[in-house]
């Protein structure tokens, strides 16, 4: 009775896994992702408008305000019965006026956006780096957990087959079932803990999509592409701390955002002097009956008289938060100064050890597995030695390839913390 409905599932998933679209495999380099990402990301393109709208607002600053013209005419002469007389018996007026800004204020406001456009470039700056750290320490979290998926592939295909041949030795009642769970336990583990591999893979693999803006149907399956030999030939432990914090001081973009505070808000202080200054405002009206004369013509001047409001509220604010952002931007460079030394320190450290693991290792451990696979199948050794061999082994390559990946975090890490590329992928 079973037959025909598990024919029925079998054919169903198998039209669905030919019908489901394979997800493509996307070759990247380090330098082919930062290209992605800095054309696609929509952070980053986000923050380009920002900084177009900035630019925008520096026009804006600059503009003249717009006269204003008014117009005046009587309703009703109550002399001749008509209404809105627009006759040389009624009245007509027109005053035409324009705003003139005092001390200096125009130029205050323009050099006020031009200040804002130039925090906002660095904002934009800022984030490319945080950004651009978070997708190199991406690739390379992909590239390191991708070689040990494929240790783990390697080492899962031996032990299965030997787990088979230790399966028809058990038949033949050769060796304790428990000699064969423990191959078993060991087969499982080795599994399990490749599918926590994969679930890491897929969590950077979604990360890396949103970097380099990926708007693809179907997720790809990004591979990186690291040259092994250009990282290894890097040498952190030559750098010099002064040198770095150096490169920090003169190019890091939040240092420039900190120091771009303190000057836009000098510029708002002087401004804000300046709105103590009232403004004049120009013009002229002329009147054909509603003045002493027929066709009366004068020129207007109006200012407000400063006895109440002199801005001295806005002007003691503005001197406070000067005072605030000159003390934040000194606590941003002693905190960029902390900044550099701990990443020179972590670096220097993953460097010497490092250098201090012999690279043969792992191709030396690989030659030395075959032998030992072949020694416990003519039962030269226990199923212990074997299974603390294969442990062992497994243990070696993931910290080999953890050190990798740590090691080429700490050199992006020197990159981001002095804002230049110090080591070019």
């Amino acid at each position: 009775m079973r037959r025909p409905a598990t024919l029925a599932l079998t054919l169903c998933w198998a039209l669905g896994v030919s019908a489901a679209p394979l997800p493509d495999t996307l070759k990247l380099s380090i330098a082919d992702a930062e290209s992605l990402f800095l054309r696609s990301n929509f952070q980053v393109i986000a923050s380009r408008y920002s900084l177009e709208a900035a630019q925008a607002a520096v026009v804006q600053a600059g503009l003249w305000a717009n006269p204003n013209i008014a117009v005046e005419q009587n309703i009703h002469n109550q002399y001749t019965g008509r209404w809105f007389d627009v006759s040389s018996s009624g009245n007509t007026g027109v005053q035409i006026q324009q705003l003139i800004l005092l001390a200096g204020k125009r130029g205050k406001q323009e050099r006020l956006a031009a200040l804002d456009a130039e925090n906002a470039a660095a904002d934009a700056a800022d984030l490319v780096r945080t950004l651009k750290l978070r997708l190199r320490t991406t690739m390379y979290d992909l590239y390191y957990l991708q070689a040990s998926v494929r240790f783990y592939d390697e080492s899962i295909a031996t032990l299965s087959a030997t787990v088979t041949m230790m399966e028809g030795i058990y038949e033949r009642r050769a060796i304790l079932l428990a000699e064969l769970l423990r191959l078993k336990t060991l087969l499982f583990t080795l599994q399990n803990e490749r599918l926590g591999l994969m679930a890491r893979i897929a969590d950077a693999a979604a990360g890396l999509r949103v970097l380099i803006g990926d708007t693809a149907a179907v997720p790809r399956v990004y591979i990186p592409l690291v040259d092994a030999g250009r990282l290894d030939a890097v040498h952190a432990d030559s750098l010099r701390y002064a040198d770095l914090l150096a490169a920090a001081l003169a190019h890091r973009p939040d240092l420039g955002r900190a120091a771009g505070a303190v000057l836009r808000e000098e510029a708002n202080l002087a401004y804000q002097h300046s709105l103590a200054t009232p403004d004049l405002t120009v013009g002229g009206l002329w009147s054909r009956a509603g003045s002493y004369i027929p066709d009366y013509f004068a020129l207007t001047f109006a200012i407000d008289l400063p006895l109440f409001n002199r801005n001295q509220g806005n002007i003691a604010l503005s001197e406070r938060t000067l005072d605030a952002d000159r003390s934040l931007a000194a606590g941003a460079r002693a905190a960029v100064a902390g900044e550099v030394a701990a990443a020179l320190q972590r670096a220097a450290a993953m460097e010497h050890l490092y250098r201090s693991f012999d690279r043969k290792f792992p191709g030396q451990y690989r030659e030395l597995v075959e032998g030992m696979i072949a020694s416990y199948q003519r039962r030269n050794m226990s199923v212990i030695e074997f299974t603390d061999f294969i442990e062992s082994y497994r243990t070696s390559m993931l910290q080999m390839n953890q050190l990798g990946d740590d090691r080429a975090d700490a050199l992006e890490t020197l990159n981001y913390v002095t804002g230049t590329d110090l080591f070019t992928p």
